[in-house]
């Protein structure tokens, strides 16, 4: 650093000292020429050298000072010389790191957020163009089949949307006294037709009177994950429980429950475990957006599981439950 800057400073300063030489030399050979007094020579140099000199002196002080700046500034080798610089300098290398740190993690995001992204439209995609193979090869498409594949495709479209809310910084909660056993009713009959196609029997017990504080529309996305995975894996004839214990909602079904070495990981982003491996319509987000909710909201979600089926519960904060 300090070669480098000499270097520069001998550029700078070997002209200015070049052409005060000339000059002088140039009112040395008028002097000659015109039979000048030498004294007048002498007063000029005597008067010019000095004025010379403090201008070389800030010069090289403003450059360096300049240099410092700058060499602060990227950080590249610098050394304190003072405790001032030593603070400034340690302040400024915490800030640099924490830059840093941000700007990994937002780039971060964006690749998850693009991937997430990818995720969805291919889902939605493959059902779409499901339906259109139907109508290509027939007059006519079943109406199940129709109301199925545009049942599923809305389910992707929610969890984008929802994933693309969930990211952004700040969200509009709007937090109320919410009816539990009306919101979960209205869930169940949204889900009414695959309850009926498989079989399954939703049984309701201890949600009357119960009301919880909390934003509604992120509540309803987690009952709605909860209950599609529990539809999603219930064996044909068997029965969804929700209920309502200890100040939390429970959702268990009956199926074939989670391997012990996945429920560490089932919350992670895109982890689809032993079961979604045999499940071509399991992407591993629903949890996953589940866990990102509940982190930012007033309640918390808890998954347990054994071989006669699997448990999601969902827990609040005394203060936010009135219970008539």
């Amino acid at each position: 650093m300090n070669k480098h800057f000499y270097q520069q400073l001998l550029r700078s300063v070997i002209p200015v000292i070049t052409c005060y030489l000339l000059l002088v030399a140039l009112m040395g050979i008028l002097v000659v020429l015109y039979n000048l007094p030498l004294i007048f020579w002498g007063d000029i140099i005597r008067f010019s050298l000095p004025i010379l000199i403090i201008w070389l002196i800030i010069d090289t002080v403003i450059k360096r000072s300049r240099q410092r700046r700058l060499n602060m500034s990227n950080l590249n080798g610098f050394i304190p010389t003072t405790p001032m610089e030593a603070k400034l300098f340690k302040l400024l290398l915490t800030q640099q790191n924490t830059q840093q740190d941000r700007i990994q993690k937002l780039q971060l995001m964006q690749r998850q957020q693009f991937d997430h992204l990818e995720l969805f439209t291919h889902e939605i995609k493959n059902y779409l163009t499901s339906l259109n193979a139907a109508a290509e090869n027939a007059p006519s498409v079943n109406s199940r089949e129709v109301k199925n594949n545009v049942r599923q495709a809305n389910y992707y479209l929610n969890l984008l949307l929802n994933d693309e809310r969930l990211a952004m910084d700040t969200h509009d909660f709007d937090f109320q006294w919410i009816n539990l056993a009306d919101l979960v009713n209205e869930i169940l009959q949204q889900n009414s037709a695959i309850f009926i196609r498989k079989q399954l029997i939703p049984q309701i017990t201890g949600l009357a009177n119960i009301r919880i504080m909390t934003d509604q529309k992120w509540l309803r996305f987690c009952i709605e994950q909860l209950l599609s995975n529990a539809i999603k894996y219930s064996p044909i004839g068997k029965v969804i429980t929700i209920s309502w214990e200890i100040n939390s909602l429970k959702i268990a079904d009956q199926g074939k429950g989670i391997a012990s070495n996945d429920l560490p990981r089932i919350f992670e982003n895109g982890f689809t475990g032993h079961n979604g491996h045999h499940n071509t319509a399991s992407t591993g987000m629903g949890l996953y957006l589940v866990k990102k909710v509940t982190d930012q909201l007033n309640f918390k979600i808890n998954i347990s599981s054994n071989n006669q089926g699997t448990t999601a519960i969902l827990s609040f904060i005394p203060d936010n439950i009135k219970q008539a």
